[in-house]
């Protein structure tokens, strides 16, 4: 059965369309059993992001959401039949971007999971993964928040319609001192950008003294139809910069993480 909603959330320059699934389980190897995508496609446009290139999807990526309103209940005549294991929720979309707030998918998709003792695997960039965390304190959670640099002008630039680099950090406290097994992805590492001795140093110690102690860092995937998105807001000095590194030096990104490494923060 459908659920039915009021009127739609308006979200700027954002299409909004409601949508039947027929599964709500996809196998995974992200470290999970399982993925699960309560929506397709995501608004917070970020320049950085493989995901429309990973599903194929022709539409331009951050301005479309199909929310997939019968998931919950597809999903829970599923888990009456598949073998327990790990749930990845959001491997190609964030399941706490805006339209969350309205349609409470992820939080009843949580909730048919909990009923089945489902583990769980959540990342995000948004705050509003907070609302849940009466769910997480009684599942068998592990949480993730990406973010990207201390300086918000970083997110605005490659990611503008994500919640803010303080709204992130009062999320990870919080999800940190309630209890939650918190962890943070600190990616893409996006050369000459956030990459630097000063940005790395300052981020960890702010995680730090939250009490962040998992730590994961990637490196810009540069997938095709990334390249064009990175040419539309960097300078082309920089531009040249990126070919060397993608096209001859191998060890940048490497060395980047033995930098993190270096200055005596855990990365994985």
């Amino acid at each position: 059965m459908d659920l039915m909603y009021g009127e739609k959330p308006k979200i700027k320059d954002v299409e909004i369309k409601e949508v039947s699934c027929k599964t709500a389980l996809s196998k995974s190897g992200l470290e999970s059993d399982y993925a699960l995508n309560p929506y397709t496609g995501c608004s917070h446009g970020c320049r950085y992001c493989y995901a429309p290139f990973v599903t194929k999807e022709l539409r331009e990526w951050g301005c479309f959401v199909d929310v997939k309103r019968n998931i919950p209940t597809v999903l829970a005549g599923e888990l009456n039949k598949k073998e327990k294991g790990i749930v990845r929720i959001g491997s190609v979309t964030d399941p706490y971007q805006a339209v969350e707030k309205d349609y409470q998918l992820t939080r009843m998709c949580l909730d048919q999971l909990k009923k089945k003792e489902f583990p769980i695997i959540v990342q995000t960039k948004s705050d509003l993964v907070t609302r849940d965390i009466d769910l997480f304190e009684e599942m068998d959670a592990d949480v993730g928040l990406t973010i990207t640099s201390v300086e918000d002008g970083f997110r605005k630039l490659f990611e503008p319609n994500a919640p803010s680099v303080e709204k992130r950090f009062e999320a990870i406290e919080e999800l940190v001192d309630t209890g939650v097994n918190t962890w943070v992805f600190i990616g893409p590492l996006v050369p000459y950008k956030n990459d630097d001795v000063q940005d790395l140093m300052e981020l960890s110690e702010r995680l730090s003294d939250i009490g962040v102690t998992e730590i994961y860092v990637d490196k810009l995937n540069m997938r095709e139809g990334i390249w064009s998105n990175l040419q539309e807001i960097l300078d082309d000095s920089l531009l040249e910069k990126y070919k060397k590194i993608f096209d001859e030096d191998k060890d940048y990104f490497e060395d980047r993480k033995s930098l993190y490494k270096q200055i005596g923060r855990p990365v994985f």
